[in-house]
C-alpha cells in the first residue's frame, strides 16, 4: 500500500485549499500551476486543452509565464504536434487507448535515450531541455481533452509524484466543473438580462439561504411539484442536497428534473431542466428528426437537414411515435418540447 509522508499530505491539504478559494474565471492559472509544480518536483507546468478532432489547440496555459493564461497554441505548433504525436510514449498510448485521466511517464514506456531517439522530442522539446514527463488529464468532453503536463530537464518522476497526482485529479476535476457550471450560469443570467422571462423558465435566482428572488410561474410549479418548495423559498429538502451536490436529477412519474447550481456574484443560481423519461427510448438520430419536427420542419425539409430521404424521416417517425406510446407529430413534439404540454396534445390526437 503506497502513503504519504506528513510534509506531503500537509502539502495536498494545503493545494486543495488554495485550488477551492480560486476566485478567477479561468480554472487553472498560472499562479496556480506554479503551486502544482512545486508539490509535485519543483516541474514546469502546462495546462492544454485539445480538440483532436479538428487537431488545434484551444487553450494553453504554464507556470512561467503569465501572459499564456487562455491562450493557445499557435496552427503550426498546433499542426506539428499532430504529426508527430503518436510517437511520443505517452500521448501516443492516450491517443490509441483513449485513457486521459491516468497518471502516466514517459519513463514507464520508454528510456531516455528512445525518447530522444523521436522525431517529436528533437522537433518539439529538445530546445527546451524537457527529458522528463509525467501528466494526468481531466475527463474528456467528446474529442476535447485537458491535461496538465508536469516537465524537467533532470532527475525523473517517481512514485511518489504519481500518488500526489493521482490524489489531486479529482479535486481537479472538480474545480474544472465548478468553473463550467458558473459559466453556464453566467451566461443564463446574461440572457436574462437581454430580455423577457418567457424563454427562461428554467432559470431560478434565489439567495444562499434559500429565498427566492426571480422565478418564472413554470419554475415555481416545478420546485413545488419536485420539492414541495413554497412561501418564495427552496425547500429545507432541496437546500440541504444543494449544499452537498451542485448537480440533482430527481424523476416524477414519467418526468425527470434536472437541477444545475451555481454561485455567482453572492446568489445562487439555478438552471432547471425537465424532459420525459421517455426519450431515452430513442436514438441519437431520432433525437436529431425529432428535434427538427418540433421545431415545425416538414418531413421534406427535416430530411434536407440532415441529408437523408423524406421517406427515410417517415420511418424513423413511425418508430419514434411507437417508442414513445403516441400517434402524431404534434403529441411526438410536445413530448420532446415540455412534458407538461402532453396532457394537451393528447386530448387532440
Amino acid at each position: 500500500m503506497r502513503t504519504l509522508p506528513e510534509r506531503d499530505v500537509a502539502a495536498l491539504l494545503a493545494v486543495t485549499g488554495e485550488l477551492a478559494a480560486l476566485d478567477e474565471g479561468f480554472p487553472f492559472p498560472p499562479h496556480f500551476l506554479e503551486r502544482l509544480g512545486e508539490i509535485v518536483g519543483g516541474a514546469e507546468v502546462v495546462y492544454n486543452e485539445l480538440d483532436r478532432a479538428r487537431e488545434r489547440s484551444v487553450v494553453y496555459a504554464s507556470s512561467v509565464d503569465d501572459a499564456s493564461a487562455s491562450e493557445a497554441l499557435t496552427d503550426e505548433e498546433s499542426r506539428e504536434f499532430f504529426r508527430l504525436v503518436r510517437q511520443h510514449p505517452v500521448c501516443g498510448r492516450r491517443t490509441a487507448t483513449q485513457e486521459w485521466t491516468s497518471v502516466l511517464k514517459v519513463s514507464d514506456f520508454a528510456s531516455l535515450r528512445q525518447f530522444h531517439r523521436t522525431e517529436i522530442w528533437t522537433e518539439l522539446y529538445r530546445e527546451y531541455d524537457i527529458d522528463y514527463w509525467i501528466d494526468v488529464g481531466l475527463e474528456p468532453t467528446g474529442a476535447y481533452t485537458r491535461m496538465f503536463l508536469f516537465t524537467r530537464d533532470r532527475r525523473d518522476f517517481g512514485e511518489r509524484d504519481r500518488l500526489m497526482l493521482e490524489l489531486l485529479q479529482p479535486y481537479l476535476q472538480k474545480r474544472y466543473d465548478d468553473v463550467i457550471r458558473a459559466t453556464d450560469a453566467a451566461d443564463a443570467l446574461a440572457t436574462l438580462d437581454e430580455g423577457g422571462t418567457d424563454s427562461l423558465h428554467d432559470i431560478v435566482l434565489c439567495t444562499t439561504q434559500g429565498v427566492i428572488e426571480f422565478a418564472s410561474r413554470r419554475s415555481r410549479r416545478l420546485l413545488e411539484t419536485y420539492f414541495r418548495s413554497e412561501n418564495g423559498h427552496l425547500s429545507d429538502a432541496l437546500h440541504a442536497a444543494l449544499a452537498r451536490s451542485a448537480l440533482l436529477v430527481v424523476e416524477r412519474e414519467r418526468r425527470r428534473l434536472t437541477i444545475r447550481a451555481a454561485r455567482v456574484g453572492g446568489m445562487l443560481v439555478l438552471l432547471l431542466g425537465e424532459e420525459d423519461v421517455r426519450l431515452d427510448q430513442l436514438t441519437s438520430r431520432q433525437l436529431e428528426i425529432l428535434r427538427e419536427v418540433a421545431s415545425g420542419e416538414t418531413d421534406a425539409e427535416v430530411g434536407a437537414a440532415l441529408d437523408i430521404a423524406p421517406a427515410t424521416v417517415k420511418k424513423h417517425l413511425e418508430q419514434i411515435y411507437e417508442r414513445l406510446g403516441v400517434h402524431t407529430r404534434t403529441a411526438a413534439s410536445a413530448v420532446f418540447l415540455s412534458p407538461s404540454t402532453e396532457v394537451q396534445s393528447r386530448s387532440s390526437e
